[in-house]
């Protein structure tokens, strides 16, 4: 996703008293976002050219003033204008936040709202145990036979869904990045077979069947993922070149050994042990072919880990959520790799473009 928390908050912002007040006060800015997003404010600005309050007020089902209250905030942070008296969404708030756009982030907005939020709450209790706020998951087995993670965790199917196509926006723009590594580094003029292990919900495996026209790709999910997966899939009309199967990626599956170019696992590694990322890694090194490639999308701390501030938080969110989850630097990143039977390992960050880094490497013999 474009610009995607790339925000330098130790190069651009000031160490300050302002700031410290901001950080303190930032989850009633996020709460008063995720309500305008709620009551479809940013929509409705988008359906007219300048709206009155009265007019927003009728459209969102509140009074006038409850309306004036998040339009004051809107007007605050500089996500809404005024120009005599008739309102207006920014540019940005316009794209971003309005469900008439088709770059709009609201799911994942709703996402954070209702599942992320609340977790947070309690981020200080999970780091005085050391585990993660485990009575919010539905786990069979305390973990240790199963992989039921995301898709088990207490929520209806409609909350599903809402998670899973935020999985998919915060994904936006990382397919086609490993589409266009992959294409430098292996070619994409020769048909490939992509193993995606742990796919979610196909955003990037779909991103990389529309850049790399030659690639058939196999996604592995768990069952409740690849029923949402399998019908975006469908919608994009590539159901004959992405296959979405169930299986445990952490398990030996039914797959042919040595038989893929490429295993992608985006967004995946970060959020286990290093006891299940030596699993997950192990299964990669045998389904890829002698010299296939590997390519792992993550979203990566700096080397001296004091930044930038999204991994930093996303460490902080498995934190909640796993039982040894932590983001990588690309110095512990390549590390891993090369302890596990992965050689030319390349780095590629891709925090200009606001979406998660790649890193390719290439299955060692032996």
């Amino acid at each position: 996703m474009q610009n995607q928390g790339t925000i330098d908050f130790r190069g651009k912002l000031p160490s300050s008293e302002a700031l410290i007040h901001t950080l303190v006060n930032s989850y009633m800015l996020s709460a008063s976002l995720f309500g305008c997003v709620e009551v479809d404010l940013f929509s409705h600005l988008d359906e007219t050219s300048g709206t009155a309050i009265s007019e927003l007020a009728d459209a969102c089902q509140l009074s006038a003033a409850q309306v004036q209250k998040l339009v004051s905030f809107g007007l605050s942070v500089g996500l809404i204008i005024e120009r005599d008296e008739k309102f207006f969404s920014s540019s940005d708030a316009q794209k971003l936040l309005s469900r008439h756009s088709t770059d709009n982030i609201c799911s994942a907005i709703e996402h954070h709202s209702r599942h992320v939020y609340p977790l947070f709450g309690q981020l200080a209790e999970s780091l005085k145990s050391g585990k993660p706020i485990s009575d919010r998951l539905h786990l069979s087995s305390a973990q240790s036979d199963t992989n039921e993670f995301y898709a088990e965790l207490d929520k209806s199917e409609k909350d599903f869904n809402v998670f899973m196509t935020a999985m998919n926006t915060f994904s936006t723009g990382a397919g086609t990045r490993i589409a266009d590594a992959l294409s430098a580094r292996v070619g994409s003029a020769t048909p490939l077979r992509i193993l995606d292990l742990g796919g979610g919900g196909g955003q990037v495996s779909i991103e990389i069947a529309q850049a790399i026209p030659q690639a058939q790709i196999t996604m592995i999910d768990l069952e409740k993922a690849t029923r949402f997966a399998r019908a975006e899939v469908g919608r994009k009309g590539l159901s004959d070149r992405i296959s979405c199967l169930s299986g445990d990626i952490f398990a030996r599956l039914p797959l042919t050994e040595a038989d893929f170019d490429v295993v992608l696992i985006s967004a995946v590694l970060g959020d286990w042990s290093h006891d299940y990322q030596v699993k997950l890694l192990a299964n990669t090194h045998y389904y890829l072919k002698p010299g296939g490639c590997l390519a792992v999308s993550e979203t990566l701390l700096d080397d001296d880990l004091a930044g930038p501030i999204l991994p930093a938080l996303m460490s902080l969110y498995v934190q909640i959520l796993t039982e040894g989850g932590q983001n990588f630097s690309a110095r512990s990143l390549v590390a891993l790799l090369s302890g596990n039977r992965f050689d030319h390992i390349e780095v590629q960050l891709n925090r200009a473009h606001g979406c998660r880094d790649t890193v390719l490497a290439s299955k060692a013999s032996g």
